[in-house]
């Protein structure tokens, strides 16, 4: 799968804090090999839709994206950390 984000998310992801890099890092290599095996649904009730993930210690970030197979596709759409 191809992994792409839009600037904001790029922007969220340079701004990430260091101890962050190495699990967002890790995040996206899964992402890449098997999208629909990171994560849940974020609406539980449409699983084939929007998915959400936490990472990092206590899962203090968390990425919301989504998948296209037929276009081989995985689009990261926000991306939040405390």
């Amino acid at each position: 799968m191809y992994v792409v984000a839009d600037d904001a998310v790029r922007e969220a992801v340079a701004a990430l804090p260091a101890e962050l890099l190495p699990a967002m890092a890790e995040l996206r290599t899964a992402l890449e090999l098997a999208p629909w095996s990171v994560g849940t649904p974020l609406v539980p009730s449409n699983p084939r839709g929007l998915r959400v993930v936490g990472f990092g210690e206590r899962e203090r970030a968390q990425l919301v994206y989504g998948v296209v197979d037929r276009d081989r596709l995985v689009s990261l759409l926000q991306l939040s950390w405390v």
